[in-house]
């Protein structure tokens, strides 16, 4: 096989991108792997408890490591490179590095994962305001901080009980009457004594100079009231960012990835597997399957375009 020719190309290297590389490389094709962070989002989540056969859970950083280490046990090619670009040309998918590689393979498991949805208000480009407690929170350690979580889900209520350990005050804004956290969750909020939470509150702008220290939100009754912060933690979900697929693939309305019953998009050798696909259930676990189906699917597909280009 040339240089930079491989029969598989894996975009993302989180839970599903790494176990499709184990699983591509096991059924004996030469895999490449894009993706600059061993795990993808999971070096983001502290504390995995539900992950099946680790008792008493495991830290997400932890578990993407050794995913990432195993994939390249198994012969796959880490990059470690994120993908500028994903076209089609010459009977072959094309993928183009940040810093101008190519790399060319007959078939693409996209796996690339989500990224988090932003607050379309004002100010929220502003100093102060970021998407990840696990990256930022250590920021304001032994800072009696009072830290905003903005959203009422389980991503908001993971992200609180992480900050929990930083500031002094954690306060979930929700613009909804209750939170949407799962029932273990919403038993350790409510069991965390510095944690807050502000229901039926839309957040209407943040301020401050050149640095947030207000969240202005409306309250039933009230009105505008502002909320004096330190630092505001955004956690309102996250959604697929498709912008390096140079092809017409189909995608649901929120902009996830359509899929067959194999895993395979609109485009012919083009897979999808984990979060980035219109799926019911976004998981670790599921993502794990996703990729395992996914390689297998590939497989197929590449030993037949291989034995149609032959004859």
């Amino acid at each position: 096989m040339a240089n930079n020719e491989f029969d598989l190309m894996v975009v993302g290297s989180g839970p599903a991108g790494l176990t499709a590389a184990i699983y591509g490389s096991r059924l004996g094709l030469g895999v490449v792997v894009f993706g600059d962070t061993p795990g993808g989002n999971l070096v983001k989540i502290v504390h995995v408890p539900s992950y099946p056969g680790f008792v008493g859970g495991v830290a997400g950083a932890q578990l993407g490591a050794m995913m990432f280490s195993q994939a390249q046990s198994e012969g796959a090619l880490l990059t470690l490179a994120q993908l500028d670009k994903l076209t089609y040309g010459d009977n072959n998918f094309l993928g183009i590095t940040e810093t101008g590689e190519e790399y060319r393979a007959l078939a693409v498991i996209v796996a690339c994962g989500v990224v988090p949805n932003r607050l379309r208000v004002p100010n929220s480009d502003m100093r102060g305001i970021y998407y990840c407690s696990l990256c930022d929170g250590p920021l304001f350690r032994n800072k009696d901080a009072t830290l905003a979580v903005i959203g009422g889900g389980n991503m908001a209520a993971h992200e609180a009980l992480s900050l929990a350990q930083f500031g002094k005050r954690i306060i979930m804004i929700h613009r909804g009457a209750s939170l949407r956290t799962e029932a273990a969750l919403t038993k350790a909020i409510a069991g965390t004594s510095n944690i807050e939470v502000l229901l039926n509150a839309k957040v209407i702008s943040f301020g401050g100079d050149e640095q947030i220290d207000r969240v202005t939100v409306s309250l039933p009754g009230q009105g505008k009231v502002d909320i004096p912060v330190n630092g505001v933690f955004v956690a309102m979900g996250r959604g697929a960012d498709l912008g390096i697929i140079k092809l017409p693939v189909e995608t649901t309305l929120e902009g996830f990835l359509k899929t067959d019953s194999k895993l395979m998009t609109s485009v012919p050798g083009l897979f999808a597997a984990g979060d980035v696909r219109d799926t019911d259930l976004r998981q670790i676990v599921t993502a794990c399957a996703d990729g395992a189906r996914a390689a297998n699917y590939a497989a197929e597909f590449i030993r037949k375009t291989a034995k149609n280009r032959q004859s």
